[in-house]
């Protein structure tokens, strides 16, 4: 499949160095505009509530090959004989801001846990996505919608904002744009849309998202996407 959309490489910085440095070599020969470093996921997190779902993919032997090859992530169930990912990888936790130095176009993604990502990216002044990873990492961790309008008030638009994470619909684009976000970048539905129906299917959603935009920007009385801002959004006291 040939794409003519701007291509971005998603990578993880504790993956081998040599490894990492021929994945952006081959990104740039091959036009990519920019690299993804997700710096969100420091340590294995335990994830107890997958194992009975694995354990029950086991004891009906179905599927069993596909099962043999799934991936179970730290659930601390010993019995489980899984091989891990091919594309696995071991959190570093040495690793350090100076790791991106050496990277020249990046752009950040991790979950709001602090002001340290936040003042490297505002002195690196490289464009920083928001994303709670799938919401699979924390436990009770806000969403990245509720954190979105701290992070802008604190670059203070020393860089780019943008954010993903559970955006649905035309109206959760038209929130997060109206908390200062500068983009949106969408996951799953671009997933169902493809799933269901191929590239019409893809192109279905996106149709959708941008006639449910227009739909609310016209309910507010806007005209254009330089005119949303903070003001179209209720606040509750």
């Amino acid at each position: 499949m040939i794409s003519y959309s701007p291509k971005w490489l998603h990578v993880y910085l504790s993956s081998p160095k040599p490894l990492l440095e021929k994945c952006i070599l081959l990104a740039e020969q091959h036009s990519f505009k920019a690299i993804v470093v997700t710096c969100d996921n420091p340590h294995h997190r335990i994830r107890s509530v997958h194992g009975p779902a694995f354990i029950q993919a086991i004891e009906r032997k179905q599927d069993t090959k596909l099962t043999e090859l799934m991936y179970t992530p730290n659930t601390k169930y010993d019995k489980l004989q899984i091989n891990p990912r091919l594309d696995e990888y071991t959190p570093d936790e040495k690793l350090t801001w100076k790791e991106f130095q050496w990277l020249r176009s990046t752009v950040l993604t991790e979950s709001w846990s602090g002001k340290a990502e936040l003042s490297f990216v505002s002195k690196t002044r490289k464009p920083f996505l928001h994303s709670n990873h799938g919401g699979r990492h924390v436990d009770s961790g806000l969403s990245a919608i509720e954190c979105l309008k701290d992070i802008v008030e604190f670059v203070n638009g020393r860089c780019e904002v943008f954010i993903d994470s559970g955006i649905r619909t035309g109206t959760d684009v038209l929130k997060c744009l109206a908390l200062g976000a500068k983009g949106v970048l969408l996951g799953r539905s671009i997933l169902y849309g493809l799933a269901c129906g191929g590239h019409d299917g893809v192109k279905a959603v996106l149709n959708l998202l941008k006639h449910e935009l227009m739909y609310d920007m016209a309910s507010c009385g806007l005209t254009s996407i330089e005119q949303i801002n903070e003001r179209v959004l209720y606040k509750h006291h």
